[in-house]
């Protein structure tokens, strides 16, 4: 799961450079719905093993490109702290599910073709993973798109831009500036010495 979590989160991250983060995250977040049934049903190691893979791979790639998608959406002045600050928020919301899924999975029974009666985790893991990807779906599909924002153009909070960032025109005209004030700088040089040498030959 770890294995298929690294890799679909590298290289779906990577393919919405090019798709777009919404149409990244919606199209991973559809397909690991998909990939529900045959995660919570296998009986076996290594189909489960395989399901799992494919499972985290697009699980985890729909969440691996949420926190650039969330530092594009953000304010600029305030792109340090807004992602980090909204992640951890929606963390904070979700801490409970893990304690609702096992109250539910541990008063829901279902019986195996031997008879026994095993709480119903598989199916109540199923349904919750099924809300969350069209949760992530729904959200992404509605949401902005800004791929591709330029951070640097943008000065932090409480500071002025043209301040930090000396414009191109600006630099120009300092650099012109500087450069006829050197060339009367030498001018008058060349004079006050032709004139001093002048001088002293007339002394002679």
């Amino acid at each position: 799961m770890k294995v298929g979590a690294c890799v679909g989160g590298t290289i779906i991250g990577y393919l919405s450079q090019f798709v777009g983060r919404r149409r990244a995250m919606v199209g991973a977040a559809l397909i690991s719905g998909c990939l529900i049934p045959a995660w919570i049903l296998p009986t076996a190691e290594r189909s489960l093993s395989a399901s799992a893979f494919f499972m985290q791979f697009f699980v985890q790639g729909a969440w691996g490109v949420i926190p650039i998608h969330l530092n594009e959406l953000s304010p600029p002045a305030f792109r340090s702290s807004f992602p980090g600050i909204t992640y951890q928020v929606g963390n904070m919301i979700s801490s409970p599910s893990a304690q609702i899924v096992n109250a539910i999975a541990e008063t829901h029974f279902l019986r195996r073709s031997n008879g026994d009666r095993v709480e119903a985790y598989g199916p109540t893991m199923g349904v919750a993973t099924a809300i969350i990807a069209v949760g992530i779906a729904v959200t992404a599909a509605l949401g902005p798109e800004k791929r591709g924002s330029r951070f640097e153009t943008t000065a932090p909070a409480g500071t002025d831009a043209e301040a930090l960032v000396k414009r191109p025109s600006d630099a120009e005209a300092g650099s012109e500036s500087d450069g006829e004030g050197g060339r009367k700088a030498g001018n008058e040089s060349d004079g006050g010495r032709g004139e001093k040498s002048g001088e002293e030959r007339n002394e002679k």
